[in-house]
């Protein structure tokens, strides 16, 4: 259970800084009624290195993803993922960059993530997100979590890679 959790936690981090061509607009998820949502901040398109540090890694994580154009109104920062539900998943542009709200389920667990985005969104910025993971078996070094992502763009993705691709 520890490993599923983690690995949930892993994919919504990764997700936090990716966008998703394949997003649904907030008008085709469970927020069918709400109004439609005004352009988000979002991360220029691009290659992109990111550093993901705490939510108890034992070490910083870095890896480059070619980063694709955000969806009209979706959250860049938290982009859908298959087998997992969001019933909130907003962003809103804040002084100096953005915050962020999600609340999403996967195999019994609920993890509601706050956030805020600092820096330019075109070159570099820095992210900080608080969550917390509610189910059945939740260790509770699990229950809370801090992570912080610092990302930077290098340049345009290499020919031939597709957004949202993690590049070595």
């Amino acid at each position: 259970m520890r490993i599923q959790i983690a690995l949930i936690s892993a994919a919504a981090l990764l997700a936090a800084c990716s966008n998703n061509n394949d997003a649904k607009a907030p008008a085709e998820t469970e927020n069918a009624g709400a109004p439609a949502a005004t352009s988000a901040p979002a991360p220029t398109p691009g290659l992109w290195e990111q550093t993901i540090s705490g939510a108890a890694m034992p070490q910083p994580t870095t890896f480059k993803v070619c980063v694709g154009p955000s969806p009209e109104g979706a959250n860049p920062f938290n982009a859908p993922q298959e087998g997992v539900t969001c019933s909130e998943n907003t962003v809103n542009p804040a002084p100096g960059g953005a915050t962020f709200r999600s609340v999403c389920e996967s195999q019994g667990m609920t993890v509601a993530s706050d956030g805020k985005v600092a820096g330019d969104l075109g070159s570099a910025y820095k992210v900080e997100i608080t969550s917390r993971v509610t189910g059945a078996n939740v260790p509770p070094q699990m229950a809370q979590m801090n992570t912080t992502i610092d990302a930077r763009r290098l340049g345009d993705c290499p020919a031939g890679v597709a957004p949202n691709t993690i590049v070595q």
